[in-house]
């Protein structure tokens, strides 16, 4: 089952918070992870096309049936680095194997119930309940409370793509780009992606 994703607004400069948790934004290709009720596996991306048949390796991941996880497939360098050409690559290419993960960061449905009216960190905690350990194929995104300016500094610092910064007790607004959600990119990174393609 598709739920159109909820989107994230832009903040110019990343700031410090005990309201906001802080997360590493990914650079990879949105993805609905659906289970439902008979256990079968759909994956959508946020434009709800359904794109199940293209990553077979994500359809045994024991993630409970009527379960909708929202998250990033990602394919690392190697440096273990985000890398957004290598994804595409892999989505645009049946030839193309290279080892994805699917990076869990919110649930929009659990045990068949819509949770989106739960506050975000109750949502987290359903969410490690779902994947109890990371490994290879699937992984929950980590956070920490607070310290935006640290982190996208350590961020920049590593040439990675920026930061998210969402609020504690927000909601999942299906569908809705919100204020709650702020994402703070490298421009720097951008400046040199645009330059060198």
């Amino acid at each position: 089952m598709f739920i159109s994703p909820m989107l994230l607004h832009k903040s110019d400069a990343p700031f410090d918070s005990d309201d906001y948790i802080t997360e590493l934004k990914l650079d990879g290709i949105r993805l609905i992870y659906s289970v439902d009720d008979a256990g079968r596996v759909r994956l959508y991306t946020r434009h709800n096309n359904e794109i199940t048949s293209k990553f077979p390796e994500l359809h045994n991941l024991d993630i409970p049936p009527g379960t909708v996880l929202d998250g990033e497939l990602i394919v690392s360098d190697n440096t273990s680095k985000p890398d957004f050409e290598a994804v595409m690559s892999r989505f645009m290419s049946s030839k193309d194997k290279s080892p994805i993960t699917f990076v869990a960061f919110d649930v929009i449905q659990n045990k068949g119930k819509r949770i989106t009216n739960l506050p975000l960190l109750e949502r987290k905690e359903v969410l490690a309940d779902i994947v109890p350990e990371d490994n290879s194929l699937i992984a929950k995104t980590q956070f920490i409370e607070g310290h935006g300016e640290a982190y996208f500094d350590a961020v920049k610092s590593q040439a990675l793509e920026g930061i998210v910064l969402k609020r504690k007790d927000s909601r999942y607004e299906v569908g809705k780009r919100s204020n709650s959600w702020l994402k703070v990119i490298n421009s720097f990174l951008r400046c040199i992606c645009r330059w060198v393609s």
